[in-house]
């Protein structure tokens, strides 16, 4: 595959949005080409990357997944450049029989230091993780190296699509009393990166953090440091698309990404957020709903609200609906892949030693279920059919 090339345009997303623009051809895979962009405020214009770094980070994930080489007609950081080779490493151990290097085709650029006036920006989606990387990086807020955290970035076009932009105006207007606040600039940035032919990339074993990293490179001018609060922790270190190992390696000579918060377990940010009206009061976990507002009956809700209830705190989640949890609800979650296995496991562990024996068993049901369907599809599969009996 190759980025042809790339083009800075007005955004029909809005007067004051920038497009950067890439055109991207694909080789043996039957594809046509497509435009892949980043959409940024135009206060940001001088910021903007004039690098392929952005692209290099966005399109591994998909030429490592097509098997298709890598050709980019703009030059990269060299740290970026034998990062992208780290990762392709790492992919191929995590997942063998699926992933191998590609070779990548592109020029090298100057090594440049970091900018000391440049900023520290995090990622923020409202999240308990992306909460928790704001609020320990406060004054007193826990960390042992704090910092400076100066914007919050929030993202449309992978959790919302952009097919939704009222439910993102929600959210990001939300997000902007946050960040008001806590005395930090809101930022936007959008991408149809999930809407493209990129989408076919695993994102939860692969490819969210380069694209998290992408989005950070497109505005490589601005920063000198990005944060990824972490999904897992050093106490489980499961592959993941975004990982202690892997987030650091798409970082450049001018700009480091970080995954920060992997020294916390859930449950310990949990409690954390428990100490703070107001995450409580701005709180969104909710993917399923591809919205601004949490459903309450999915699995990483209602999975919040139990960590919630274990610590006193659930009825103070006043964005989730009041009803949402009950323990016939946890009992009867549908657990989707092993991850989400893990997390019941770990919930069923903290209940019993917050003295909730009744939260573990209901736990433990829907662990039961998932195990019953596992057990069901391998069956399936052995005698021929495409898919399980239903249960």
């Amino acid at each position: 595959m190759q980025l042809k090339s790339v083009e800075l345009v007005p955004s029909p997303l809005g007067r004051e949005r920038l497009r950067l623009a890439g055109e991207v051809a694909y080789r043996g895979s039957g594809r046509k080409p497509e435009q892949i962009w980043f959409d940024v405020p135009e206060a940001f214009a001088a910021e903007l990357s004039a690098s392929g770094n952005p692209w290099l980070a966005a399109l591994l994930p998909l030429a490592v997944t097509l098997g298709e080489p890598l050709e980019l007609c703009r030059p990269v950081d060299p740290a970026l450049r034998e990062g992208a080779e780290a990762l392709m490493q790492v992919w191929r151990t995590w997942y063998p029989s699926h992933y191998q290097p590609v070779a990548i085709d592109c020029g090298l650029l100057a090594e440049a230091a970091p900018d000391p006036a440049a900023r520290t920006g995090a990622f923020f989606s409202a999240g308990v993780d992306s909460f928790h990387t704001i609020l320990r990086h406060q004054p007193r807020g826990g960390a042992f190296r704090p910092m400076v955290i100066e914007d919050l970035i929030t993202l449309w076009g992978l959790d919302i699509p952009i097919e939704a932009p009222e439910a993102f105006e929600r959210l990001s207007g939300m997000i902007a009393e946050v960040a008001h606040t806590l005395g930090k600039t809101p930022v936007t940035l959008a991408t149809n990166l999930r809407q493209s032919g990129w989408s076919v990339t695993n994102w939860g074993k692969m490819s969210q953090g380069p694209a998290l990293a992408a989005m950070a490179l497109a505005l490589e001018g601005r920063y000198r440091r990005i944060l990824i609060p972490a999904s897992v922790s050093y106490h489980s270190l499961k592959p993941w698309g975004t990982h202690p190992l892997t987030d650091s390696l798409l970082s450049t000579t001018r700009t480091e990404i970080r995954n920060d918060g992997a020294l916390s377990r859930r449950m310990e940010k949990i409690e954390v957020l428990a100490g703070s009206e107001l995450a409580l009061r701005h709180l969104h976990v909710c993917w399923m709903g591809r919205a601004d507002t949490n459903c309450g009956g999915c699995e990483k809700c209602l999975r919040t609200l139990t960590a919630f209830e274990l610590v006193g705190a659930r009825d103070r989640c006043v964005t989730f609906p009041a009803d949402a949890w009950s323990l016939d609800a946890l009992a009867g979650l549908h657990l989707r892949q092993y991850i989400d296995r893990d997390h019941m496991a770990r919930l069923a562990d903290h209940a019993v030693h917050f003295g909730r024996p009744d939260i573990a068993r209901a736990a433990r049901c829907a662990l039961r279920r998932y195990q019953v369907r596992r057990a069901a599809g391998r069956l399936a599969r052995a005698v021929g059919l495409r898919r399980p009996p239903p249960l």
